[in-house]
């Protein structure tokens, strides 16, 4: 058989492979874009669907030029699809024209929202702080927020610093509330805190069943008058060990173990499937509460879960996200080694009473978050 004859069996088989590889990322895809309705106690597999769904609508949309080359009728496929998606990709990137910070005015108010890993507690060295926890405290001095939403708080040392002293001190906001833990009958120096430069009439707690150390608080802040309730919700966490941790960070060498690398990388998943599982009835209790609020209502936190989650879609339902309405560039708010480049970290509010003028993101590694922050502003708290 001549070389002339053999190309095109090849080809013709290259084609099909990139075929068969699209038709899968296209189901794969299809699954991603149903973990946000779809609950993972009730059907986990989606939620691994939708963690990747950002990298999976990267490579539909690589595959326009690749199949421009093998099969050019069947092009239109992956062009659709991304633009059926389109939607959903602005929760991953955007392009606002400005993200710059909004000049205060009396109609404004500044939201800071940041997990701050328990301000580097175990970095504390010889009666002082560590440079992390300092840095912190120095960028909420320059962010002067209205409210701040702080979650893995922690009430410092003594002898040392009381965290909501120099908070306050560094910051002038007179108003909190903080929800310390209790376990095992004891309260412990760790939890949630909302601090608000006007006053606070009235707080409490969405205690999720099971778990004592994520919570959401809601405080009723009166500005000028008129009464908002901001939530603060720190939802459940991976918790993973140091030593996962460690072996994410040197995938690539235990590669060459395969019974570690298949006994912990099934850890893994485990870990991650009972986090999904747990933060679905979380996020329907902050989704209940968010329903029967009074007042308008502004929410912020760790959801520790991607934006094409379930958890993210009952949340953010009825909300608008400041990120997509004023954010610019990619989205990540998590700093830490295991999910890079994701955004966990959010800032919603109800678009009949606010719009965002700015969102910001600090792209500064002093825990495994960033910190996120939005100017709010409103004509009346009191709109029908």
């Amino acid at each position: 058989m001549s070389a002339q004859s053999r190309k095109p069996k090849r080809f013709r088989f290259i084609s099909r492979l990139f075929l068969l590889l699209h038709g899968f990322i296209l189901m794969l895809l299809l699954f991603g874009y149903l973990a946000a309705y779809i609950s993972p106690d009730t059907c986990w597999p989606f939620a691994f669907a939708g963690l990747i769904f950002p990298w999976l609508a990267m490579l539909n949309i690589f595959m326009l030029p690749i199949l421009l080359l093998v099969q050019p009728k069947l092009m239109l496929l992956p062009l659709i699809t991304t633009l059926l998606l389109w939607g959903r990709l602005g929760n991953f990137v955007q392009f606002n024209s400005s993200s710059a910070r909004a000049i205060k005015t009396e109609s404004n108010l500044n939201v800071l929202s940041y997990n701050v890993r328990l301000f580097d507690l175990y970095n504390w060295k010889q009666g002082h702080v560590s440079p992390l926890t300092d840095s912190i405290f120095q960028y909420i001095r320059a962010a002067q927020p209205d409210l701040l939403c702080i979650q893995e708080f922690h009430a410092g040392k003594k002898g040392v610093v009381m965290i909501a002293d120099s908070i306050r001190e560094y910051s002038g906001l007179k108003y909190q509330y903080i929800a310390y833990t209790s376990h095992k009958g004891k309260q412990r120096p760790y939890g949630i805190a909302t601090f608000s430069r006007w006053p606070i009439v009235n707080a409490g707690n969405i205690q999720f069943k099971g778990n004592v150390f994520n919570t959401c608080i809601f405080t009723d802040i009166v500005k000028n008058g008129d009464t908002l309730r901001l939530f603060n919700l720190h939802l459940e966490s991976i918790q993973l060990s140091e030593e996962d941790y460690l072996f994410v960070s040197e995938l690539k060498s235990r590669q060459d173990d395969s019974e570690i690398f298949s006994e912990r990388s099934k850890m893994i998943i485990r870990k991650l499937q009972a986090a999904f599982i747990r933060r679905a009835s979380q996020a329907r209790a902050v989704k209940e509460k968010i329903a029967g609020s009074p007042y308008p209502v502004i929410v912020c936190g760790d959801f520790n879960d991607t934006p094409a989650s379930y958890a993210y879609h009952q949340i953010s339902g009825n909300l608008t996200d400041a990120y997509r309405k004023a954010g610019n560039g990619l989205s990540q708010t998590y700093a830490g080694k295991l999910l890079p480049y994701f955004r966990i970290d959010y800032l919603l509010y109800q678009d009949k009473y606010f719009t965002a003028l700015s969102f910001n993101r600090l792209k500064k590694a002093w825990s495994d978050h960033y910190p996120i922050e939005t100017t709010l502003v409103y004509e009346s708290l009191k709109k029908p």
